[in-house]
């Protein structure tokens, strides 16, 4: 980090008034060759022509990875170590389809550090913290080596930190001296005087609160690849610069709106290159910078303030995919700032998500928080709960639930490549009651989750060992002082969890099953088992009954929700059976990103009337198309999950624009939050765009380059997607009058 901070070109581009750049390039990504480069070498000549996120290597830049890295990091890696430790059972899973892993070539992330330490204290005063610790080192420890390296790692990296301020500081001066505009020269200047400063020493104003942030931000993404670093209670810890600068003059709020501006412009500059699997599981250039707005204070108080609207404010106008906005709204919080954030939905691109405060803090408490580090809390990522710099939420990867249906449906056997991918559970004619079938569906699931457990013991053992974090470690409580790294249990907390995807698709297959088979008994399960195995091909009567005559989840029905809520708590009691290394049970967190399409893909058709290789349902959401009643019957079903026991639900809508226009439409979009927070639901996002518009862009890309959506946790430009994925997007229901 030393090096890097000290050689990576120092740019300032045109006009900026917040500066530090992660590439030469404004939508440029450094590769990590450290934690894998194999990938690079096998993409390198296709990685400019895959679908999904491609990226443009130069001529030069292919000759020194060729000539320099890859000899030198093979077998070095941090990839390496983890995939020649793993049993073939693990790596089979996987390429099957079974569960997806994170950490093939990104390191383990979601990571929200406590960025108001270095506001309050600068780079300065957190090295004389680091060298006071050396006072309380135990040399008869037989693990103060460790604490000695780290600490010796973090007070370079702090020193590293001030340099690169300092680099950006006599960059302004350069630019300044030959600036013959007077303004511009004017905020040359004052960029120079801010670098100079911070974050070296502790932020005195606004501009150098914003800007000390950033750099922050800017080297957590230099450090390691990691994903989903996320600035967290942003309108918290920055409010109170803002406050003093708009209270004495120092600034205007039109001023202070600029800086955020270029702020956000900055954090859109942040992209990320990802293998071909994980782009097309995650298929995306930027990364996840969850900012989080509104939600209560320590105290338990409303913590809205004047930041938290000029926020949105600057989100509405800019229309950018980065940062994600994410608005927490609790049952105190006033309705002037819940009519706010749903205008800003009523724009159309996707944001702001909303969370339910209230029932992020029953859901932190659950798992073992202090009451005010629950309400401290926040979001990362997509959905997920963290304690802003003290949680190490490591979010391990995906669990495809239809496919362990598929194989339970199979005596275990993957149908599509026809190895004995789970255990033995028995054959069709072997179930012969629903119990029973449900009791082999939670074998092979336990079964796959065992794996997958196996994979994540290995990697964080290989990540703890081989890939030390010391910059982001210093800014996570705990760390210092046990002498611990992040990747290395050094964190106050830890909040192990696995995503489960495909609960709708789940919860229309059980039901179609329960009905048809052991109910009505119209058809044998072992026919069903044929009829999937042709996909459907032959049997347009029972594709008919299945996708069009049986209960579906998301449309206020009792039979069909209370199979969806088994099957979450059934996923969820197999997390809780295992414990990461620091005893912690894990916890599910129902999200695909975009893996529903990748899992889609190695999956089989689905008693619910899905085709073979079509994408499963995404989040908890219903099945694409197949919530036909209206938006509070889809609440209504939600909300018979049990949230604050996961650790992050997905639920995504979709309106047409006529629907919440106008003060009185916007305020039924309010009254429908409200109504499903009270529920105990957790998130709620909108696409406000018909299918007309979807379909255009589609069709003439080049007309629609600005046309952000929404696609999981996060919004995108919808001609950047995939046409898998936009076809997925249009298909999901659209919602009108």
């Amino acid at each position: 980090m030393e090096e890097i901070l000290k050689d990576t070109t120092v740019l300032i581009r045109e006009g900026e008034l917040i500066v530090g750049c992660k590439t030469s390039a404004i939508l440029g990504s450094p590769l990590y060759p450290e934690v894998a480069c194999d990938w690079v070498e096998q993409e390198l000549d296709t990685i400019a022509l895959r679908e999904e996120s491609p990226f443009k290597v130069s001529d030069k830049t292919k000759a020194t990875l060729c000539n320099e890295v890859f000899e030198y990091w093979r077998g070095k890696q941090v990839y390496s170590q983890i995939m020649a430790a793993l049993p073939k059972e693990v790596l089979r899973a996987s390429d099957e389809g079974a569960f997806f892993h994170y950490f093939l070539n990104r390191t383990i992330g979601h990571i929200t550090v406590d960025y108001e330490r270095v506001l309050k204290k600068g780079f300065l005063g957190l090295k004389a913290e680091v060298e006071a610790e050396f006072d309380n080192i135990n040399y008869e420890d037989s693990g103060c080596l460790k604490k000695i390296f780290l600490l010796q790692a973090m007070s370079r990296s702090c020193d590293a930190a001030i340099l690169f301020a300092k680099r950006y500081a006599q960059e302004a001066e350069r630019l300044a001296a030959d600036e013959r505009d007077p303004l511009r020269k004017a905020e040359l200047k004052n960029i120079a005087e801010i670098c100079r400063w911070i974050p070296a020493n502790p932020a005195r104003s606004f501009h150098e609160a914003l800007q000390s942030f950033y750099f922050v931000h800017l080297i957590l993404n230099l450090e390691t690849n990691s994903y989903a670093i996320s600035p967290g209670r942003f309108d918290q810890y920055l409010y109170p610069y803002y406050q003093a600068d708009t209270e004495s003059g120092k600034i205007t709020r039109g001023q202070a709106w600029e800086l955020l501006a270029c702020l956000w412009i900055k954090l859109n500059e942040l992209t990320v290159v990802k293998e071909g699997g994980t782009a097309k599981a995650s298929n995306t250039y930027n990364d996840f910078q969850n900012l989080n707005l509104g939600g209560q204070t320590i105290d338990g108080r409303d913590a809205t303030n004047d930041l938290s609207f000029l926020c949105l404010d600057v989100t509405g106008c800019l229309h950018l995919p980065q940062p994600q906005i994410s608005v927490l709204i609790s049952e105190m919080t006033p309705n002037k700032f819940l009519a706010k954030a749903c205008q800003v939905v009523s724009l159309g691109f996707g944001m702001p998500a909303l969370f339910n405060e209230d029932e992020k803090t029953q859901a932190l408490l659950h798992k073992g928080k202090t009451l005010e580090d629950a309400r401290r809390g926040g979001i990362n990522g997509c959905v997920e709960l963290v304690v802003q710099g003290k949680d190490m939420m490591a979010s391990s990867g995906y669990f495809n639930m239809p496919k362990s249906l598929e194989l339970a449906l199979n005596n275990g056997i993957n149908p599509m490549t026809g190895t004995q991918l789970g255990p033995r559970t028995g054959y069709p004619e072997e179930l012969t009651t629903f119990d029973d079938l449900l009791e082999s569906f939670r074998k092979q699931m336990a079964y796959g989750i065992n794996l997958k457990m196996i994979y994540d013991g290995i990697a964080k053992q290989v990540y703890a060992e081989f890939c030390p974090v010391p910059f982001t470690s210093l800014l996570m409580d705990d760390c210092l002082e046990k002498g611990l790294d992040y990747h290395d249990g050094g964190t106050h907390y830890s909040l192990p969890m696995m995503c489960g995807v495909g609960t709708g698709t789940m919860a229309d297959a059980l039901a179609a099953i329960m009905k048809m088979v052991y109910y009505d008994k119209t058809i044998s399960l072992k026919h069903l088992v044929e009829v999937l195995h042709a996909d459907f091909i032959g049997y347009e009567r029972e594709l008919q009954l299945l996708r069009n005559r049986m209960p579906k989840w998301g449309n206020g029905d009792d039979f069909v929700d209370t199979l969806a809520h088994d099957v979450v708590e059934m996923f969820a009691d197999e997390l809780e059976k295992h414990h990461d290394e620091r005893g912690v049970p894990y916890a599910a967190n129902m999200i695909p990103t975009t893996t529903h399409i990748w899992f889609g893909d190695l999956t089989t058709a689905t008693p619910d009337g899905r085709r073979s290789k079509s994408p499963l349902s995404e989040g908890i959401s219903p099945v694409q198309g197949m919530d036909q009643k209206g938006p509070t019957a889809v609440i209504r079903s939600m909300a018979r999950l049990d949230h604050a026991r996961c650790c992050g639900t997905l639920l995504n809508m979709r309106f047409h624009p006529s629907v919440i226009s106008g003060e009185e439409n916007l305020e039924k979009l309010a009254y429908l939050v409200r109504t499903y927070f009270k529920l105990g639901g957790h998130h709620m996002q909108f696409n406000v765009l018909s299918s007309e518009v979807l379909q255009a862009a589609q069709q003439q890309p080049e007309d629609y380059q600005d046309l952000i959506v929404r696609v999981a946790g996060y919004s995108d430009y919808f001609v950047r997607l995939s046409q898998d994925l936009q076809n997925e997007i249009i298909s999901r229901t659209e919602h009108s009058w």
